[in-house]
């Protein structure tokens, strides 16, 4: 008997959960992560294989919601403040595509009967460009998750990788001078000072209330196209 439409995108989501799981197992066997510590990448220095190393690890990291904070911190240890923005911002693109593609064509036909409940619906209309910027320019926050919630509720990948790359570079340029200025300093934590903080709190400050200005324009709009 001929599976249904949705009964074959259920199958193929657990072929993608097999493929995923196979390729997650491969990553962790190879040790890659556990290469880009502080000093191994010290010691690669100007290797012209450094920045594809970084990148495919924050590919691997980003696409399986695995903490990436350690990059921000040891990329800047190895190039300057641009450089280093450039190949964050990377490895970036990379991993917040491959995340958001995963939970979109895999997650998302197990989702299908949520996509009309009040909190699903309450996601989308808030998910915009200026709401994704705040959470992304925000310290600590939870990239990987991001990446999934945004597959799961089909949010356009344009806006939200436009938003996050905004976001992302101006965190990693902020991060990699402050890093660069603290030589002594073991983790992000410590090389962080008030002023860099401070900033991505209002960077981030900034994103809600344009938010919440576009949100309440628009609602005003309507009341006068339908008044």
């Amino acid at each position: 008997m001929a599976l249904s439409e949705r009964n074959k995108k259920r199958v193929q989501s657990l072929i993608g959960i097999a493929v995923l799981a196979g390729i997650l197992l491969l990553f962790v066997k190879s040790g890659l992560r556990e290469q880009m510590s502080r000093d191994n990448l010290l010691d690669l220095g100007a290797n012209p294989w450094t920045p594809v190393l970084i990148i495919v690890a924050m590919t691997g990291a980003w696409a399986y919601a695995l903490p990436a904070s350690v990059f921000f911190f040891i990329t800047p240890l190895l190039f300057p403040p641009l450089a280093a923005t450039a190949v964050i911002c990377a490895g970036t693109a990379a991993g917040t595509t491959m995340g958001y593609v995963a939970a979109r064509y895999i997650g998302g036909p197990w989702v299908e009967r949520f996509r009309e409940h009040r909190v699903t619906k309450f996601i989308e209309r808030h998910a915009t460009f200026p709401s994704i910027f705040a959470i992304r320019i925000f310290p600590s926050s939870p990239h990987g998750f991001l990446n999934y919630g945004a597959g799961l509720m089909k949010i356009p990948l344009l806006k939200f990788l436009l938003a996050t790359l905004l976001a992302i570079g101006i965190k990693a340029y902020l991060y990699s001078v402050a890093i660069s200025n603290s030589v002594d300093a073991l983790s992000i934590m410590d090389a962080l000072n008030w002023q860099t903080i401070t900033a991505l709190l209002a960077l981030s400050a900034l994103g809600i209330a344009g938010h919440l200005y576009r949100k309440k324009w628009g609602l005003q709009e309507n009341n006068q196209q339908t008044g």
